[in-house]
């Protein structure tokens, strides 16, 4: 019993901290520039893939809800705004990070670095696939790959991959602390 709160109390942490992120922002063109990926990285290297994971999807099922957590508000119709990749994104990136460190050493750097730089790459390959997609479909402006590149790619990627590396560094020193509370409450709960 001990065992699923301490998972629920830690995916919560995770999902509030995402919200928090999406307040910390610059505003750029069609889409801003938010502190969320960063706890997306964090929740995949410390949660691992199924917790990370649930971590994100909570953080989005309460945003589809209609609870105000996105960068621009919340609510079902939020599904359609340009910028819905991204968070379908962190749900697919918080697993794999936590898969991958899963099958390595997860608190060696360069594994958190690889694991965490793969999470950014998916983020960006769903988010900006999804921004041209609606640019151009239901959105109803006519947009060129190179410009939704710009957009959704370009004026981000410098700081995003800053934020690859600063989680690496956080993930690693706080790493040993959640493995420790990890084994502590598997002994509790056995």
């Amino acid at each position: 019993m001990q065992n699923k709160t301490f998972s629920l109390t830690v995916v919560s942490l995770f999902a509030s901290l995402t919200s928090i992120g999406a307040f910390i922002k610059i505003p750029l063109p069609v889409v801003p520039f938010t502190l969320q990926i960063l706890f997306v990285f964090l929740a995949g290297s410390l949660l691992g893939s199924k917790k990370g994971m649930l971590s994100q999807l909570l953080y989005v099922g309460i945003g589809i809800i209609g609870v105000p957590v996105f960068a621009s508000g919340g609510g079902p119709e939020y599904i359609f705004r340009p910028t819905f990749g991204y968070l379908i994104g962190f749900i697919v990136a918080a697993y794999v990070i936590g898969f991958i460190l899963e099958r390595t050493n997860g608190d060696v750097f360069k594994n958190l670095l690889f694991a965490n730089f793969i999470g950014l790459l998916i983020v960006y390959v769903v988010g900006v696939s999804y921004l041209y997609l609606a640019l151009n479909t239901w959105v109803g402006t006519p947009t060129s790959f190179q410009a939704v590149m710009m957009m959704g790619f370009a004026y981000s990627i410098v700081q995003d991959l800053f934020l690859v590396f600063f989680a690496s560094v956080l993930a690693k020193r706080l790493y040993a602390f959640f493995a420790k509370v990890r084994i502590e409450h598997r002994k509790v709960a056995a």
